[in-house]
């Protein structure tokens, strides 16, 4: 896989609304954001994300890199699986969610895990029961490429 480049930065506008895009050797990634929506006082930050060879291929510790490069490293972002009737399914494109906040709003109702950062290397024991079979690519840092 080819190392991480910086992000080049643009102000365009889609369907009339102006957004950052931020594109990289790897991804090209709209940022919105909208004015709060009663009752949460935080604006709505949304990230479209796509590879660039627009193929269904994603990974997580990316998105999370994307997260935290664009939005921040402590704020919280969702993705939705939507009710069928919502569904919008036209391209190999991903929605992330989130508030401009690093109040952790999601976690705060119910969302995810309460306690610390957890990252497991794939070398050193691990507690959870099976784990040992588990699978993980090497890091950006790790990679040799």
């Amino acid at each position: 896989m080819k190392r991480w480049t910086p992000w080049k930065i643009e102000e365009v506008t889609v369907l009339g609304q102006r957004q950052l895009l931020f594109s990289n050797n790897r991804y090209h990634v709209f940022l919105r954001k909208d004015a709060p929506v009663a009752p949460c006082p935080h604006e709505l930050v949304w990230l479209s994300i796509r590879n660039n060879d627009r193929s269904p291929r994603r990974d997580w510790r990316d998105f999370q890199r994307i997260k935290n490069e664009i939005v921040g490293a402590e704020v919280e972002m969702v993705e939705l699986y939507p009710q069928e009737s919502h569904k919008v399914d036209t391209s190999n494109q991903y929605h992330l969610w989130g508030y401009n906040t690093t109040e952790p709003v999601f976690t705060n109702a119910g969302l995810g895990w309460q306690e610390g950062r957890k990252v497991w290397d794939g070398k050193t024991p691990h507690a959870l029961p099976g784990a040992e079979k588990a699978k993980q690519r090497p890091t950006d840092e790790e990679s040799t490429v």
